[in-house]
C-alpha cells in the first residue's frame, strides 16, 4: 500500500499509517516530517474566516496542498457539480519564458474574495484529437472564457498543467549534477540532445540545475513548495512574500494585509522534509512477467531516458535502500504534438523534462492519467505523444507484438 495525500490526517491516524500502513520512511526528524503532513493537508481560508488557517488569496486556485496533489489526479473524471477543485491550472508566461504576467502572475486564478474581489478569470478546456498511426488520441486546448482585469497582451501565452502524486518526488534533489552530465555525454553518441535547464535560484539567487515542475524550471523543494504556495493558494513566505493580485494596488494591498508573512519557514521546510521521506515501494519485477516487461522496455529504448540506472539512496535510522528514479532529469525535444507555446528559462516549447516513473503505479491505479495537462488516459495513449527525441522508442513499441506491449505496459504499471 503507497503514500495517498487525499486525506486529511490527525496525529492518532499519522501515527498508525506510519507504523502499520504507509510505506514511509522518515529521515532524522520524524516529528519534522509529521508537521509537514499536517501542513500539506492545512485548508487556508480568505482572513477572518474561522475553518482553517488565515492568508488565502486575495486570488487563488486552490484551498490546500492536497486538492492538486493526490495519486489519481485526473481531469478527465473532474465533475463541476460537486464542487470539487479542478486539479489543473492555466500557467501564463512570458514569451521570453523568463516571468509571467505583470497583473495575473503565474497562473489565471479561478478564486477571488466573495463580495469584495472578483476572480481574474475562467476557462474551458476544449478537446481536440489528433491520429497518430491508426489510433485518435484526445488533447485538451485552453479557452479563456473571462477576463476581470485587462487582456493579457501578445507578449504572454498559456498552456494547461495538471497536479500530481508527489510520492518520491524529494528523491530528485539527491541527484548529482555529474551524473547528468555523463547521461548527457551517452546520449549524444546516440543523437539525442538531452539538456540540462539551468535556473536561477530565487532563494539563494545562484545559477542551479532545475529538477522540479514538468519543464525543470525550479532548482529545489523549498523554492517549488513556496512558489506553490504563492502561485496556488495565495499565501505569503520569506521566499515569496508578495501575493500576486491583478486588481489595483490600493485594493490588493487592503485584502493583502494578514500581519505578516502567511505561511512560516518552519512548515515550509517540514513539507519539504515530508516529501523527502514519502516514497512508494515498486513491486516486485524479479519474476519471469516483470523481467520480460523490463526487457521489452529496454529494447524499445525507453531506459535511455527514463533511465533503469539513476539512481537515488534513501537513508532514514533504520535502513538504507537505493530507488530507482526512471528519469534522467534532462529536458528533451518531445515533438510538435507536445508543443504547449510556453517557454521556461532555457526550456523551450516542445521541450519537457523526463518524467519520473517511479510511483506511476499507484497514480493509475488511482484512476490517475499522464503527462502534463492529463490529456493521456493510458501508458499507451501517453507512449504515443512521444515524438522528437523520442519518436524511435514509440516506434519500437509500435512493433512489438500485443502481448510484448503488454508486458511493457504491466512493467510500468509496476513502478
Amino acid at each position: 500500500m503507497t503514500t495517498r495525500f487525499g486525506q486529511k490526517l490527525n496525529l492518532s491516524k499519522i501515527f498508525l499509517s506510519l507504523v502499520l500502513f504507509i510505506p514511509l520512511w522518515i529521515y532524522s526528524e520524524p516529528a519534522t516530517a509529521i508537521k509537514g503532513i499536517e501542513a500539506f493537508n492545512t485548508r487556508w481560508v480568505v482572513p477572518f474566516l474561522s475553518n482553517g488557517s488565515w492568508g488565502r488569496g486575495p486570488h487563488s486556485n486552490a484551498e490546500s496542498c492536497v486538492d492538486c496533489h493526490n495519486a489519481g489526479t485526473n481531469p478527465y473524471m473532474f465533475d463541476s457539480s460537486n464542487g470539487k477543485i479542478n486539479p489543473i491550472v492555466l500557467k501564463i508566461r512570458n514569451l521570453n519564458g523568463k516571468s509571467g504576467h505583470p497583473r495575473y502572475g503565474n497562473e489565471l486564478s479561478l478564486f477571488g474574495i466573495t463580495g469584495k474581489l472578483p476572480r481574474e478569470g475562467a476557462f474551458t478546456l476544449h478537446w481536440k484529437k489528433k491520429k497518430i498511426g491508426q489510433q485518435f488520441i484526445r488533447f485538451p486546448s485552453p479557452q479563456i472564457t473571462e477576463l476581470r482585469f485587462g487582456e493579457l497582451g501578445r507578449s504572454t501565452t498559456t498552456s494547461i498543467r495538471m497536479g500530481r502524486d508527489l510520492t518520491s518526488i524529494g528523491l530528485l534533489e539527491s541527484v548529482d549534477e555529474n551524473q547528468l552530465k555523463l547521461i548527457i555525454a551517452e546520449q549524444k553518441t546516440l543523437g539525442l540532445n538531452g539538456r540540462i535547464n539551468y535556473v536561477i535560484d530565487p532563494i539563494n539567487k545562484k545559477t542551479e540545475v532545475g529538477r522540479f515542475g514538468y519543464k525543470a524550471s525550479s532548482p529545489s523543494l523549498l523554492d517549488q513548495i513556496s512558489k506553490a504556495f504563492r502561485d496556488e493558494l495565495g499565501v505569503t513566505s520569506i521566499f515569496y512574500s508578495d501575493n500576486p493580485c491583478a486588481a489595483k494596488q490600493e485594493i490588493c494591498t487592503g485584502l493583502n494585509n494578514v500581519g505578516g508573512l502567511e505561511v512560516s519557514e518552519d512548515n515550509i521546510n517540514a513539507i519539504a522534509e515530508f516529501l523527502r521521506a514519502t516514497e512508494t515501494l515498486p513491486r516486485d519485477h524479479k519474476n519471469e512477467t516483470g523481467h520480460m516487461g523490463k526487457s521489452h522496455f529496454e529494447m524499445a529504448g525507453c531506459n535511455v531516458c527514463h533511465r533503469t540506472d539513476l539512481n537515488a539512496t534513501s537513508t532514514n535510522s533504520e535502513d538504507t535502500h537505493t530507488v530507482t528514479l526512471y528519469t534522467d532529469l534532462l529536458l528533451h525535444d518531445m515533438g510538435s504534438g507536445l508543443n504547449d507555446g510556453l517557454k521556461e528559462f532555457q526550456a523551450q516549447p516542445e521541450d519537457w523534462r523526463t518524467a519520473p516513473l517511479i510511483g506511476i503505479g499507484e497514480h493509475l491505479r488511482s484512476g490517475g492519467s499522464l503527462l502534463h495537462d492529463g490529456r493521456a488516459k493510458t501508458i499507451e495513449e501517453a507512449i504515443l505523444w512521444h515524438e522528437g527525441e523520442a519518436i524511435s522508442a514509440r516506434d519500437n513499441y509500435l512493433l512489438l507484438k500485443p502481448e510484448h506491449k503488454t508486458l511493457l505496459q504491466s512493467f510500468i504499471k509496476n513502478l
